[in-house]
């Protein structure tokens, strides 16, 4: 009998055949490898089939691995290119000696946001460093983009900004969880960092350029598949279990992961850089009266410390300030609410605190109807409905992307505006996308009407945005309503939960700087 060993174990293949069946069998065997090996052999310079391109499986390069010839010259439809050209390829910027792909596309806020500091950086290393932003997104919607975008225009991007469009190969080379993501390559060819943009930095850079086998940038962490003290323990024991509470990492992704490893019988939680806010609702899913995203709203929030001004501080300075990573690591048998319990007693002892969700009486804004008879409905358009804030508006770049730019002619002289919303939708407007620093709104209308309401030029003054809204024919009052709250205590706070004043973080005690609304 003709046996393969693979991982310790006999797998047998071939057993009570005579001597040519197995001839045959080794034969074919021989041409399916060889036919494999050519197949993979291409595969470097095809698309991945998986992610919906054309073509063969290419293996996800890491640091450290170089890119396949083929990519130099590979022709690449391009935007804005400061000498007109339509098309470009890497090998016209071998000269660099570093080469930042910034993965991007117009409906990312984020990576849009990020555009300003990569630039900045190509300024700074002219001679050294080449940013090609990079998206799949078509021609059009990127010379719409450019054209129309107020932040391009107002950052000095307008002539110096340019984009690979319409990419189908690029993307497929590199392991990425999401956009904006960045990597490295050097002049030879190597691929020296795969990050967020926010990772790279002149130092990082110049230390890259250096030294080639530096490695400033630590790369992305996309998955968790293995206990992250694993390495640290021999494979050969199988029960060892753990909670911690890590500070923030760079590169490490913010996906949230459960893993049930049913081979060495243990459950893996990992929730990664995320606040004490998001880190406390992971936490208290198991909560009667869990209510899942109000964690996001600050009206939703009360922070009971000693030191709210100092507190606030820090989250307005200090990069990452309140930002962890917990895991623990579990027997199989424990259930999930036994582990997310854990994880609010591993929260409340090592940040000497305490997170609820508890029934509250705080104040809300009220939408109603004043008269029926006044109230002002917007007729039915086939204009999307919009939103201007400081005269911007977010307008579509293509069929799946936005940006802002300036209002048009029509609206111009408006600098705040809600135009062809449904009302049943303003409290979200306001309550989850943070335009103004306002208590919980509250829709009682029972309307799905569109309404176009002119806003007050500061939306904070909640005076004039009243007035705004009986413009309209609603009322916009002021009441005291009993909803639930996420509310993190500090050890030993004695303060009057009674006197709060709302932040863009919560509402703290108003003993602050910040006076009480």
């Amino acid at each position: 009998m003709i046996n393969f060993y693979r991982g310790g174990r006999v797998l047998s293949i071939l057993s009570n055949l005579n001597y040519f069946k197995y001839m045959q069998a080794t034969t074919r065997l021989i041409f399916l490898l060889a036919t494999l090996f050519s197949m993979f052999s291409l595969s470097a310079q095809t698309p991945r089939k998986d992610s919906g391109a054309d073509g063969l499986l290419i293996k996800y390069l890491k640091i450290g691995d170089t890119i396949p010839q083929a990519l130099w010259d590979l022709k690449l439809d391009v935007v804005g290119h400061p000498n007109g050209a339509q098309a470009i390829t890497l090998r016209d910027y071998k000269t660099k000696k570093l080469i930042i792909l910034d993965f991007w596309a117009t409906w990312c806020s984020s990576c849009i946001a990020a555009f300003p500091g990569l630039y900045k950086l190509q300024d700074e290393m002219v001679d050294q460093v080449k940013v090609l932003s990079v998206t799949y997104q078509d021609r059009a919607a990127i010379e719409k983009f450019i054209g129309n975008s107020e932040f391009i225009q107002s950052n000095g991007l307008a002539k110096t900004f340019s984009s690979i469009v319409g990419d189908k190969v690029l993307r497929n080379y590199f392991e990425m969880d999401g956009i904006p993501f960045t990597v490295c390559i050097d002049n030879r060819g190597v691929v020296r960092a795969l990050s967020m943009p926010s990772e790279l930095n002149r130092a990082a850079l110049r230390q890259m350029i250096q030294d080639p086998h530096a490695v400033p940038v630590a790369a992305k962490v996309l998955v968790f598949n293995r206990p992250l003290l694993q390495p640290y323990y021999d494979n050969k024991i199988q029960d060892y279990y753990y909670s911690v509470l890590l500070p923030y990492g760079r590169g490490i992704s913010q996906a949230s992961v459960f893993n049930v490893d049913s081979v060495h019988r243990f459950k893996q939680l990992v929730v990664p850089n995320l606040n004490v806010f998001m880190q406390y609702a992971a936490a208290l899913k198991h909560s009667s009266n869990y209510i899942a995203g109000i964690n996001k709203i600050s009206s939703r929030r009360i922070l009971e410390v000693k030191d709210p001004d100092s507190l606030i501080d820090k989250l307005n300075t200090v990069q990452n300030f309140w930002e962890y990573t917990y895991e623990s690591v579990s027997p199989i048998t424990y259930t999930d609410q036994t582990i997310l319990k854990k994880m609010e007693s591993d929260l409340n002892f090592y940040l000497g605190m305490n997170g609820s969700y508890q029934q509250r009486n705080v104040d809300c804004l009220v939408i109603r109807v004043a008269d029926p008879k006044k109230l002002i409905i917007s007729k039915p358009s086939a204009k999307s409905p919009t939103v201007i804030m400081n005269g911007l508006v977010e307008s579509d770049g293509t069929s799946s992307g936005k940006f802002l730019q300036k209002a048009d002619k029509r609206v111009k002289q408006v600098k705040n505006a809600i135009i062809n919303i449904p009302i049943k939708n303003i409290p979200n407007l306001f309550n989850r996308r943070n335009i103004a620093m306002l208590p919980f709104i509250i829709d009682e209308t029972g309307l799905k009407d569109q309404v176009s309401i002119t806003l007050p030029d500061d939306i904070n003054d909640l005076e004039q945005l009243k007035r705004a809204f009986a413009a309209q024919g609603l009322t916009l009052s002021l009441e005291k309503r009993n909803i639930i709250m996420l509310v993190i205590t500090e050890d030993g706070y004695q303060g009057d939960d009674t006197k709060l004043k709302l932040t863009r973080f919560g509402y703290v005690p108003a003993s602050g700087k910040e006076g009480t609304r």
